[in-house]
């Protein structure tokens, strides 16, 4: 039997391509993510939004609607700039990190707690902060 996460990312890959999405679990049989595309390019945040619930309203039916929490979208220069190319540490993936000393880099990997990456607010310089409580 196909997960609800399995189906979600079925339907988002009709229109976007596999390294445009980040489907994450967010605890409760509930899904959520992120999205980057090109196609947002000019669009603003409510017809970003609008264009994703249009395919999950043709694809799927109300009960697994009613277990997405949101995606966010972004366009690649916006995640560059939220993110500074850390975009896959808030999937648990390993993600190399300059420290303060130019000769030593440490790998960490962060899994966002409870599945609630949105949490996390940004540095002033750009990088991940800590998670907020």
């Amino acid at each position: 039997m196909e997960t609800l996460m399995e189906r979600v990312r079925k339907v988002l890959r009709k229109e976007f391509s596999s390294k445009e999405l980040l489907l994450q679990n967010a605890g409760g049989g509930m899904v959520g993510g992120w999205i980057t595309s090109d196609s947002f390019d000019g669009l603003d945040v409510m017809k970003r939004q609008q264009r994703i619930w249009k395919l999950f309203d043709s694809y799927l039916n109300e009960k697994d609607r009613r277990r997405i929490v949101g995606f966010h979208t972004f366009t690649p220069l916006e995640k560059k700039m939220a993110f500074d190319d850390d975009f896959d540490e808030l999937d648990g993936q390993p993600v190399k990190k300059k420290s303060v000393s130019a000769s030593k880099k440490t790998t960490t990997v962060r899994r966002a707690r409870n599945g609630v990456a949105n949490r996390r607010h940004l540095a002033g310089n750009g990088h991940v902060a800590k998670k907020v409580r």
